[in-house]
């Protein structure tokens, strides 16, 4: 008669080969990954010549050049455990990034906020082709008309 073996897992021994497995997949998954945005010059530039090739577009626009303004840089968003504590009826609140190997787990970027945008463009004169012009911007960042000025060149 053959012996049957049995395995026995322990829980001390699993939970860190799972834990080993899960870091190992995270770092497959964000492995090759390229930042197309390195800065917010860089991010700006896109966005002005993707809204001027849009623009162009509008019947009667003609030529056109977008310029925006930002309020900062491109920032990091970094996992944070946060931990609360209520002593004497007093809540304090305080934050830590999440580290792993040292490093801090990166969530996303966070792209910096849209000022205002000055459109130059040939049928900016005709008060048709610069309604449509502020409609596409203002629809497109999500700013206030206050916020874009569109002149004739």
């Amino acid at each position: 008669m053959s012996e049957k073996k049995t395995i026995k897992l322990r829980w001390e021994y699993l939970l860190p080969a799972i834990l080993i497995v899960a870091i190992i997949a995270v770092g497959f998954m964000t492995f090759g990954k390229k930042t197309t945005v390195v800065g917010a010059e860089e991010y700006v530039e896109k966005l002005e010549r993707k809204m001027a090739s849009s623009l162009s577009k509008i019947s009667g626009a003609g030529e056109v050049t977008v310029m925006i303004s930002v309020d900062e840089g491109v920032g990091t968003i970094i996992a944070e455990d946060v931990k609360i504590t209520e002593e004497n009826g007093k809540t304090t609140k305080s934050s830590s990034p999440v580290l792993v190997g040292g490093k801090p787990i990166v969530l996303g970027e966070k792209y910096p906020e849209i000022k205002g945008v000055v459109v130059v463009c040939k049928g900016a004169g005709n008060i048709r082709v610069k309604m449509a012009v502020l409609d596409a911007v203002t629809t497109m960042f999500g700013i206030p008309a206050n916020k874009v000025q569109i002149l004739a060149q």
